[in-house]
């Protein structure tokens, strides 16, 4: 059959509640004639992401989508603009726009090569050099990673540490208690291609009361409780639409979760057999998220194999392409060397991971990417 016609495997196929879930809360919704500005179902949904992460409410600041939490975030600081703000190349370029929109400097660093996330040696040493306001630490699709030195840079260098973890919505849940006793905030977006997705969406979670009452705030035009806008503040507020799939979302949650760890299971259980692909780091049972990535062998590069998945009907991808600083946008911004994400656009791939996809599928992607890796293989020795 010719390549043309066949149908092309996706990368990913967000699973949204359907109707019958959703309808309850449309319904409620129809009633209170309450559409946005903190309605009901938003302070419902605030209180569900509170017991989920191990926070009261008060802790808890919901955004209209990642990168305005971030911008909210990195603006309650009072960082100066104009100043730099230290984050990894080696993430999708919504971190480095926040940056930007917020009035600062991307400056960009390499990551260590074990768990693919920024060392704060690297930040300590450029302190010497730059005026650096904050730091970004990004949290690598959903991969937990101890906070702990992050907590002693915070408070040896009292500059602001805000944790992106975007797709840490499992990851730092209450259940992982090292995550969510930090006192470092951090954002975890709402998707529709993460674990827990309502479309768009994000949720921000801090310990310090005093940084969540400014965050909401910036998030509210400035308003608090009175129709005195005391900050100059966005619209970044979360509407009751987006509120209620996330509550029809929470119904469902331990169901949705089972289904990403046998994903999970299965897709890592094809790695392992694999004598020429490696997994990401800390890829296991026990956290999920909505990234199905492998590492590819040395002398082959994604965008090579990526050509050849296409001819066989089957999608794939570099999520964050060959990093922040390789975008137009980002060029011109200062960075130190990065030979580690340079090496890892290369030699990490996305694959087809999504509730749904069934075991027989699943088998056949891995065994044309062995074919496609042999062949080539067997090419660059002849």
């Amino acid at each position: 059959m010719s390549s043309r016609l066949m149908q092309t495997i996706p990368v990913f196929k967000p699973l949204l509640p359907t109707f019958d879930l959703l309808s309850p809360y449309l319904r409620k919704i129809d009633r209170n004639r309450y559409y946005t500005n903190l309605g009901p179902l938003t302070c419902q949904f605030e209180k569900c992401l509170g017991d989920h992460f191990g926070k009261n409410t008060t802790n808890i600041v919901t955004s209209a989508n990642g990168t305005l939490a971030l911008i909210q975030m990195l603006r309650a600081y009072d960082v100066k603009p104009g100043t730099y703000c230290v984050l990894p190349s080696w993430t999708f370029v919504a971190t480095a726009a926040a940056v930007v929109q917020a009035g600062l400097i991307p400056y960009f660093v390499d990551v260590d090569p074990d768990n693919w996330a920024i060392r704060p040696d690297d930040i300590l040493a450029l302190l010497k050099k730059y005026a650096i306001s904050a730091v970004i630490p990004v949290v690598p699709f959903g991969c937990p990673f101890n906070l702990k030195e992050w907590e002693q840079f915070n408070l040896q260098t009292k500059i602001p540490v805000i944790i992106d973890a975007a797709a840490a919505f499992d990851s730092y849940s209450v259940s992982n208690r090292q995550n969510t006793a930090s006192h470092l905030p951090f954002m975890v977006s709402l998707h529709a291609t993460k674990v827990f997705g309502i479309g768009e969406g994000a949720v921000i979670v801090t310990s310090d009361l005093s940084l969540s009452h400014r965050i909401k705030m910036l998030g509210n035009f400035g308003f608090y409780d009175s129709r005195e806008a005391c900050l100059p503040g966005i619209n970044a507020k979360l509407n009751e639409y987006a509120s209620a799939i996330g509550l029809a979302s929470f119904d469902t949650w331990d169901i949705q979760r089972k289904e990403w760890v046998d994903l999970k299971k299965k897709f890592a259980h094809h790695v392992k057999s694999s004598s020429i692909l490696a997994g990401t780091p800390g890829f296991n049972s026990e956290w999920v998220s909505s990234y199905g990535q492998v590492i590819l062998p040395e002398g082959i590069e994604a965008t090579y194999v990526q050509g050849r998945l296409t001819e066989k009907g089957i999608a794939s991808i570099q999520w964050w392409g060959n990093g922040c600083h390789t975008h137009t946008a980002y060029k011109k911004y200062p960075r130190n060397a990065l030979p580690v994400t340079e090496k890892l656009a290369k030699k990490t791939l996305g694959l087809p991971f999504w509730r749904g996809l069934d075991d027989k599928t699943l088998s056949q992607i891995f065994a044309t990417l062995e074919n496609i890796l042999l062949n080539a293989m067997e090419k660059s020795h002849v």
